[in-house]
């Protein structure tokens, strides 16, 4: 995509994304993907409309160059992607073990140095986070725990929460995609990020991990997230996703005042994918679509069947995501109450 898609000309006005995270090559046994979750939700809100700060590392190298030319042809800023000579560009070993994808990380790679941007960056994506906010628009930090792995990544994160912390007119909120990949993980992270995190996404085990206990119902999952919105001062949305059996989304007092007032989590479907291919990027998909509805001040429920939506088209993908702007034709614009059938 080397200028702006019909879907991008047609996009509403919308908060401001910051992504930090991994950029990285999934290596299938029969091909090489860009991939890893933060440039995946990036890629799509791009494709989307959006226009994400993806902040991140490569190494100066040809699988660190080839990410930088694809993301410039997709149209997507590589102004907070620093290039670091002597330092591997990051890659994956990803095999399907009935159905669910495996992944072989190696350690000691670029996105494992990411440091803070720029002065300059930093600024002028402030200045458009405090148009949005003038404008009555949400803008977000969005990150995950694989480049959590590194000390170095773990100060610049906590350093790009506090530098937009630090004025009531670039405030962001924070969604923390739990998103584990063992063993680049470790539980005692979740409480140095969980605070301060304002919408959280994470499976049915990463659920017990925050809970501190197994949960063998979904009575014990939705009481479990109740307690964790009661005593999450920040926490607005907590987005538990359950494979093919869609998702449960949980909003705080706070947040049900703003849509629809129900205590009860909304629940959404995932339709079935026709074709499956892989569900590599699926989880990152549903994100994506949240996060946008999110920008954009949109209903939960509806933005939701969206994502759930998305997350199956992209089961039907040889990879994450994709370079067709039609792709991503997914109108924002419309009523949001309804949903499209196809």
């Amino acid at each position: 995509m080397t200028d702006s898609s019909i879907a991008r000309s047609q996009v509403p006005q919308a908060g401001v994304a910051v992504i930090v995270g991994e950029v990285l090559w999934d290596c299938f046994p029969d091909r090489q993907v860009l991939g890893g979750a933060p440039l995946n939700v990036a890629w799509n809100l791009a494709g989307f409309g959006l226009q994400p700060l993806f902040v991140s590392a490569v190494g100066d190298d040809d699988l660190g160059k080839e990410i930088l030319r694809r993301m410039r042809e997709w149209g997507l800023s590589t102004d907070a992607v620093a290039v670091l000579p002597g330092v591997p560009t990051g890659t994956v070993a990803v095999t399907l073990e009935d159905g669910e994808p495996q992944y072989e990380i190696v350690s000691g790679v670029a996105y494992d140095q990411i440091p803070l941007p720029n002065q300059s960056v930093l600024e002028s994506i402030r200045n458009r986070i405090r148009n949005a906010s003038e404008q009555g628009f949400p803008s977000l930090l969005y990150h995950g725990t694989l480049a959590y792995r590194s000390p170095h990544n773990r100060k610049t994160i906590h350093e790009l929460r506090d530098y937009f912390a630090g004025d009531d007119s670039t405030k962001l909120d924070v969604f923390f995609d739990i998103n584990v990949r063992k063993p680049h993980y470790d539980v005692a992270w979740l409480d140095d990020l969980m605070p301060g995190a304002g919408l959280v996404k994470l499976n049915e085990d990463e659920m017990s991990d925050l809970a501190s206990r197994e949960l063998a119902s979904v009575d014990d999952r939705r009481a479990a997230a109740h307690e964790l919105l009661a005593k999450s001062d920040n926490l607005k949305c907590l987005l538990v996703t359950l494979g093919a059996d869609g998702a449960e989304c949980y909003l705080s007092d706070a947040a049900q005042a703003n849509d629809s007032g129900d205590s009860k989590p909304i629940t959404v479907v995932a339709p079935e994918p026709d074709p499956l291919i892989d569900p590599v990027g699926a989880g990152d998909a549903f994100a994506s679509v949240a996060i946008a509805g999110h920008l954009r001040k949109l209903p939960v429920e509806p933005t939701l069947k969206l994502a759930a939506l998305f997350a199956s088209r992209v089961c039907g993908l040889p990879g994450a995501t994709s370079d067709d702007n039609e792709f991503y034709r997914i109108d924002f614009t419309e009523d949001p109450h309804r949903v499209p059938d196809d």
